[in-house]
């Protein structure tokens, strides 16, 4: 878990920046992405699928259950103290339209120059064992239910944007934040599992 930290602390705007990507080619796939943000830490990793699946391009059906599958993969993973999760080929060679990840990051870009003002480094015991396995164990949890709340309009945004303020908390050392994140995370598991239980009854 440690190996997982994130050597320093980074600006939302830069953690956004991180995810726009260059090229000639339509699409990116889930592969590169993320190699990308591997280099970056834990919070970066989960940051980028989550993030994707909460703007418009999380409305194209069966990118929430792609992206909740990679997040609940690559924090079961952080918990078994993996150095380099391992997703399967078939989702790291799905694509995403370039051009619609990198306008939805633009136009986030604005805003986000005035939170990265409210987010500093605070709260490090936020960053210790037990607090860092117990956020990875909460976003496994969510990106698990992301996949049956697909069915269910805009409910599956709830556990993806609890997951990126969570994501946004370790990679930026904000411990408050990443607090935050985790109490919407749970009302959000609270939620999804009684929506799943009226699903199924």
């Amino acid at each position: 878990m440690i190996s997982m930290a994130v050597e320093r602390s980074m600006s939302l705007h830069e953690l956004l920046g991180k995810m726009q990507c260059k090229g000639d080619e339509e699409k990116v796939t889930f592969g590169e992405l993320l190699n990308v943000m591997e280099k970056r830490g834990f919070g970066p990793m989960l940051a980028a699928p989550a993030f994707i699946c909460s703007t418009p391009v999380g409305a194209i059906p069966g990118i929430p259950t792609v992206t909740g599958i990679t997040i609940f993969l690559i924090s079961l993973q952080v918990l078994l103290a993996r150095n380099h999760p391992w997703l399967p080929s078939a989702i790291r060679q799905i694509g995403i339209n370039r051009d619609s990840l990198n306008k939805g990051i633009g136009k986030a870009k604005p805003a986000v120059t005035h939170v990265d003002k409210l987010l500093m480094p605070r709260w490090f015991f936020m960053r210790q064992f037990v607090f860092r396995s117990l956020i990875a164990l909460s976003c496994a949890i969510c990106g698990l239910m992301m996949v049956p709340l697909e069915l269910v309009p805009f409910l599956g945004l709830i556990p993806a944007v609890a997951i990126f303020i969570m994501a946004v908390g370790m990679a930026t050392d904000d411990g408050a934040v990443a607090l935050l994140g985790l109490s919407i995370a749970i009302l959000g598991i609270v939620m999804g599992g009684q929506q799943l239980i009226s699903l199924m009854s």
